[in-house]
């Protein structure tokens, strides 16, 4: 069964991240998802915990990420830089169950984003991914505290950026999947995901968690 959304009723990505509290109060009722690797029979030594949050306003769905990390690095400059090969990164997937497209976005440590929208499951990208990237639809802000060994981010993405408006009018089935790649020198990158994944394929959308969206307050 899929899980319902929290609905909570505003959302401010600079208030959320002075709070002491992870989540903040707001979000006690927030269930959080923690990142696996489920295609391993035992998981990598290296593998650090993550754990991710999931809610929606009458206007976005929002997320808040906690990932743990010894070594935060990201070579990332500008937007749509090819995020997994420079460094750390937290990643989101997100579909409309009744729609063929489907959306990606990146989020490095220094704030640099990735944006992409995949026409269809399985598209492919064989020749790489520049052909789907687009201008941001979404809005990422990111506290590191290397002292503490994590990073945490706060995603805002407006549902009328995914899909047409009419589209968010009643309640609809969502599917979403958070991944990281936590990169070091000298060693290659340890991944895992909120998704029950057979293989270390994050866009096997099957695999991807479903959840009941409540209606969206849309114009």
């Amino acid at each position: 069964m899929p899980s319902t959304l929290i609905q909570l009723p505003a959302f401010d990505s600079e208030v959320v991240h002075a709070q002491a509290a992870w989540p903040p109060a707001t979000w006690r009722n927030v269930p959080s998802l923690e990142m696996s690797q489920a295609w391993l029979p035992t998981p990598e030594s290296g593998l650090l915990p993550a754990r991710v949050w999931l809610a929606v306003t009458g206007s976005h769905f929002v997320i808040l990420a906690d990932l743990e990390d010894r070594d935060i690095t990201t070579t990332a400059r500008q937007h749509n830089d090819p995020l997994w090969e420079m460094g750390d990164v937290f990643e989101i997937f997100a579909r409309h169950a009744g729609r063929p497209e489907y959306h990606e976005f990146h989020t490095a440590p220094n704030g640099v984003t990735l944006d992409l929208r995949y026409p269809r499951l399985h598209a492919p990208r064989t020749e790489g991914v520049e052909r789907y990237m687009v201008e941001p639809h979404f809005s990422a802000r990111v506290h590191c505290e290397p002292a503490q060994n994590r990073w945490r981010v706060a995603v805002e993405i407006p549902a009328a950026r995914l899909v047409p408006r009419e589209w968010l009018t009643a309640p609809s089935e969502w599917r979403f999947s958070f991944c990281r790649y936590d990169c070091g020198p000298d060693r290659a990158p340890v991944v895992a995901s909120t998704s029950p994944h057979t293989k270390a394929d994050f866009h096997r959308g099957e695999d991807w968690l479903p959840f009941t969206v409540p209606a969206f307050s849309v114009a």
